[in-house]
């Protein structure tokens, strides 16, 4: 262990200087040994679950134990997600068998009409399986997905236009209508299944929808808000404001992870340069506003300095997938470099924590300012939603290194 941990300080040195990036041939290296120690954690945490339903959620901060949730919980589907990323890395079956199992358990939400996360649920699991394995899914998870997406779309508003949130403070205006911006990440749903066989208004849904959130969401500083309000009968802007992040007036940083890689996925989906040129805005803003490690603060705007592992692995997974978009060149290689380098402090010892237990991140904030189900704080944890975009980066590293 102290070897490892030595080899990992060795290179990061190397790789990450402020604001700088890392080699290939270091950044190589760190995939590796991660990629290694997250199958072995993967394991472990297998072994502690065993309930194909219940799914982990967010891991307490010292022992790094995963606490467990049934499906309803909006985090459920990121576990069979890192099980399908992680078959998709190492080819071992047994990964594929315990993610056809886990998956499973979700289905059961496809009529879930109380969240708008189903897009986290269904994407991660029955939308992976049926991307890495057509010939064993698509068929039959293809329904299963459509199900879902025509559940979601019951939460459009077209006198916004855009989906509505499921919660809210119980401080906000009266006769209001929430909308939030974790809202982007679930317009894949919608998206894949209009080009499935789903309505194809659901395509334009999601096209209304991420230009609402850009036009109204946006501070004048390129930050972001968590929460904009509606008139639920006119559909006017009644509030912006904050839930997860520090006040009115700062930006959420995993927040604004959220937007930018839903502003990857619309471009993904709709090959409209609008898109591409919105998702590398919000990202360069992202980007400025790092810690000179490549790790963000929860809140880039307060003075509480907890970083949060998950923001900067959202926005990892999603400069790769960015950069692939764009031709060769100085920009393509700015976003590859800067994704290379939050990888790198990724796969530190300051952050991994996949050698011995069955986590893979260290270091997330879930809610500052609320406190959980047993009234621990919500803050410098494990979550289960880092780890699995933190997989989805390193598969997205490797296969951008191959080609």
């Amino acid at each position: 262990m102290k070897n490892c941990l030595l080899l990992f300080s060795i290179i990061l040195a190397v790789s990450c200087k402020a604001g700088g990036c890392a080699s290939n041939d270091s950044v190589d290296r760190l995939v590796e040994t991660a990629t290694q120690a997250s199958f072995g954690a993967l394991e472990r945490a297998v072994e502690d679950i065993q309930d194909t339903l219940v799914y982990p959620t967010y891991a307490t901060r010292d022992e790094l134990k995963w606490r467990v949730k049934s499906s309803r919980n909006w985090v459920s589907g990121f576990w069979p997600g890192c099980l399908w990323y992680a078959c998709e890395l190492g080819g071992d079956e047994r990964f594929e068998q315990w993610a056809r199992s886990w998956t499973a358990g979700i289905e059961k939400e496809k009529t879930n009409t109380k969240t708008h996360d189903l897009g986290f649920r269904f994407m991660c699991t029955f939308g992976n399986a049926a991307r890495l394995f057509p010939e064993r899914y698509y068929e039959s998870y293809t329904p299963v997905i459509l199900t879902a997406a025509r559940t979601l779309s019951k939460l459009y508003r077209p006198e916004i236009p855009a989906f509505c949130s499921d919660w809210d403070v119980k401080e906000a205006p009266a006769n209001t209508t929430p909308c939030i911006i974790d809202i982007m990440m679930n317009l894949e749903l919608l998206f894949w299944a209009a080009e499935n066989g789903g309505d194809p208004a659901w395509r334009q849904m999601c096209i209304n929808h991420a230009n609402t959130t850009w036009k109204d969401f946006r501070r004048e500083d390129g930050g972001t808000y968590h929460v904009v309000r509606y008139d639920k009968d006119t559909g006017a802007v009644v509030d912006k404001n904050q839930l997860q992040g520090d006040t009115k007036e700062s930006t959420w940083s995993r927040g604004h992870a959220w937007l930018v890689y839903g502003l990857v996925v619309c471009y993904r989906f709709t090959h409209d340069k609008l898109w591409l040129d919105r998702a590398e805005v919000a990202a360069d803003y992202f980007i400025r506003n790092l810690n000179p490690d490549g790790i963000a603060n929860w809140d880039f705007q307060s003075d509480v300095e907890y970083t949060d592992a998950s923001a900067s692995a959202i926005v990892c997974s999603a400069l790769y997938e960015l950069a692939s978009f764009l031709p060769d060149g100085r920009e393509k290689s700015y976003y590859n470099r800067k994704a290379d380098m939050m990888l790198s402090a990724l796969c530190s010892p300051s952050y991994f924590v996949g050698n011995t237990s069955s986590c893979l991140l260290a270091h997330s904030v879930r809610y500052y300012h609320v406190k959980d189900w047993n009234q621990e704080p919500n803050i410098d944890e494990p979550c289960i939603f880092a780890d699995y975009y933190f997989l989805e980066a390193l598969y997205r590293y490797k296969t951008l290194r191959q080609e």
